[in-house]
C-alpha cells in the first residue's frame, strides 16, 4: 500500500508543480466571464429597469400598471428616493444595479466587464484579508485554489448572488467594498504601527468606505460593525488605536444606520403581508416556534452544511494547536462573524438561503488563513505515513475533477439557457401584435440541474425568477412585456407552486 500511496501522491505532487497560481486564476476567472456573458436579463432586471412607483406599491408587485423606463441618472436618484421610503434602504447597491440595467440593456456587456472585475477583485481582497496583509497570490496556491472552491460550491444561490445583474450588486460587490473597508484593520491588527502617520485624506477615505459598507445589506452590515469594533478594542487595548481606524467605524454605523431605519423596510413588509401573502410567514407565526424552525430548515440548515468543509481546517488548527494566539483569534473572529449572520438570518421573516451569502464570506477567510497556517503541518505529517498521502492525493484529485466536471455541466445548462432566451427574442420579433404573446417554457437539458444543484440554473429557479410566467398579469411577464413594449406575453406552461414550495434557491 505505501508503494500506491507514494507513486499517487507523487502523481498529485507533478500535478500540483504543474499548475502555477497564474492558471488557477485565470481558469477561474475566464469561467467566470463566460458565465456572466451567458446569463441575460432576467427577473426583478426588468423591474429595476423603470423608476420606482412607491405610490403604486412599486415594481415588484403583480398587476402593475405602465411604468416609466429609466432614461436618467436624474431619473435613478428619483427611482432610489421613493425606494428608500417605499421598499428598503439598500440604495448604494441598487443605484448600480439601475445604473448598469440602464446602460447595458439586455446583453448587459458594460454590466460584464465590471461584474469581472468586482470578481477578481473578492477573490483578491479575500486572499489579502486571510494573509492579514496585501500580497501576490502566489504566495499561496494553495490558499487561492481553496477559495476558487470555496466561492464556487458553498455559495448558496451561485447564480442568485454572482452572476444575475440586480443579485451580484446586492450580494457579490458589497461584499468587496466590506473586504476592502476591513483589510487596513486586518493589516493593522496584523502589524499595530501600519498607517500610524495617515492624514485626513487616508482619514475621509475610510469614512467614505465604512459609509458604502455598512449601507450594504443588513446581515453584512451588523457583521462589518462586529469585526471592526473587536478590532477597535484590540488596537486601544495596545494603545495604538489610529485615527483613521475611528472615522470609518463612524462611517460604517452611519452606513448601517441609514440602512436599518430606512422607512420602506417597514412598508415593504406590510405590502408584502397585504399583497403577496403567499410569500411571507403569517403575521400570527412571526417570532414564535414555528418560524424559527422553519428558518432553521429552509435557511440555516442548508447554508451550514454546504459551510461544513469550510470548517475542517479550522478545526484541525484548534485541534491541533496550530498558529499563534493572534491568528487563532484572526481566524475566531471571522468564523464569529460568519455565525452572527446566520444568527441574524434566523430571526427574519423570511430566511432563504441567499441571505446568509456573505456568512460564507467571512468563514472562507477563516477557512483560508487556517488552510495556510495548518499547511506546514499537513506536509510534515505526509512524509511520516503512508495512509495521509494516499488520502491527500485522492482528496487533490477529487477536488479539481470535480470542479472541472461541475464547470463543464454549469456552461452546458447555461448555454442551452442563453440559447432559449436568444430564441424566444426572434418568436417575439415575429409576433409582436399578439395579445399575448406565447413562447415556449424554458427547459433544463437532461434534467442537469439534478447534478449541479443550485451552483447554475435550476428548474425552481426558472419558476421563480429565471423564467416568465404563464399569466400576463403576473410581475416578470408584465414587466417584461412593458420593457418590451408588447401587448402581453407568457409562457406555454402552467406552474404547480405546490410542487416547489418556497423558492429558496431564486
Amino acid at each position: 500500500m505505501e508503494v500506491w500511496a507514494d507513486r499517487l501522491y507523487a502523481c498529485w505532487q507533478a500535478l500540483w508543480q504543474r499548475l502555477s497560481w497564474q492558471m488557477l486564476f485565470v481558469f477561474g476567472a475566464g469561467i467566470f466571464l463566460w458565465r456572466t456573458i451567458l446569463l441575460p436579463m432576467v427577473a426583478d432586471d426588468y423591474s429595476y429597469a423603470f423608476i420606482w412607483d412607491g405610490a403604486n406599491a412599486g415594481n415588484l408587485m403583480d398587476g402593475i400598471g405602465p411604468r416609466e423606463r429609466i432614461n436618467s441618472l436624474q431619473d435613478i436618484f428619483t427611482s432610489q428616493l421613493s425606494h428608500y421610503f417605499t421598499w428598503g434602504g439598500r440604495v448604494p447597491a441598487l443605484f448600480a444595479a439601475q445604473f448598469f440595467i440602464w446602460q447595458s440593456g439586455e446583453h448587459g456587456y458594460l454590466f460584464d466587464v465590471f461584474n469581472f472585475l468586482f470578481f477578481i477583485l473578492l477573490v483578491l481582497v479575500l486572499f489579502w484579508l486571510a494573509a492579514g496583509r496585501i500580497e501576490s497570490p502566489g504566495r499561496s496556491k494553495a490558499g487561492l485554489c481553496w477559495l476558487f472552491l470555496g466561492l464556487f460550491f458553498a455559495l448558496p444561490s451561485y447564480i442568485y448572488t454572482m452572476l444575475w445583474m440586480t443579485g451580484a450588486c446586492v450580494y457579490l460587490w458589497t461584499s468587496v467594498v466590506v473586504c476592502a473597508f476591513l483589510l487596513p484593520y486586518a493589516r493593522s491588527f496584523a502589524h499595530g504601527d501600519f498607517w500610524q502617520d495617515k492624514g485626513w485624506g487616508c482619514v475621509i477615505s475610510l469614512f467614505v468606505l465604512g459609509l458604502l459598507a455598512g449601507w450594504s445589506m443588513e446581515t453584512v452590515s451588523m457583521a462589518a460593525v462586529f469585526l471592526t469594533l473587536a478590532f477597535l478594542l484590540l488596537a486601544y487595548r495596545q494603545k495604538k488605536l489610529r485615527r483613521w481606524q475611528v472615522a470609518g467605524f463612524c462611517g460604517l454605523v452611519m452606513g448601517a444606520l441609514l440602512l436599518m431605519l430606512a422607512p420602506g423596510n417597514m412598508e415593504r413588509v406590510r405590502l408584502m403581508e397585504e399583497l403577496a401573502p403567499d410569500y411571507t410567514m403569517p403575521p400570527e407565526l412571526l417570532w414564535t416556534p414555528v418560524m424559527f424552525l422553519y428558518n432553521f430548515v429552509e435557511g440555516f440548515l442548508p447554508v451550514f452544511t454546504g459551510e461544513l468543509p469550510l470548517l475542517v481546517p479550522i478545526l484541525l488548527c484548534l485541534r491541533y494547536n496550530l498558529g499563534s494566539r493572534e491568528e487563532k483569534r484572526y481566524m475566531g473572529l471571522f468564523t464569529a462573524a460568519s455565525f452572527l449572520i446566520l444568527a441574524a438570518m434566523m430571526f427574519s421573516p423570511d430566511f432563504r438561503a441567499h441571505g446568509a451569502y456573505h456568512s460564507v464570506i467571512f468563514l472562507l477567510v477563516a477557512s483560508t488563513k487556517a488552510l495556510r497556517v495548518m499547511l506546514p503541518w499537513g506536509a510534515a505529517k505526509c512524509a511520516q505515513f503512508a495512509k495521509l498521502r494516499l488520502s491527500m492525493a485522492v482528496l487533490g484529485f477529487a477536488a479539481l475533477g470535480l470542479w472541472l466536471a461541475a464547470t463543464v455541466i454549469c456552461l452546458i445548462i447555461e448555454t442551452s439557457y442563453s440559447q432559449q432566451w436568444a430564441a424566444r427574442e426572434q418568436l417575439i420579433a415575429q409576433h409582436r401584435q399578439d395579445d399575448p404573446v406565447v413562447v415556449s417554457a424554458i427547459e433544463i437539458p437532461w434534467r442537469l440541474d439534478k447534478i449541479t444543484g443550485s451552483r447554475s440554473v435550476t428548474e425552481t429557479l426558472l419558476m421563480f425568477g429565471g423564467d416568465l410566467e404563464s399569466n400576463p398579469k403576473d410581475n416578470r411577464s408584465n414587466v417584461y412585456a412593458q420593457y418590451h413594449g408588447l401587448k402581453g406575453i407568457v409562457i406555454d406552461k402552467k406552474i404547480d407552486w405546490g410542487k416547489y414550495g418556497e423558492a429558496n434557491d431564486w
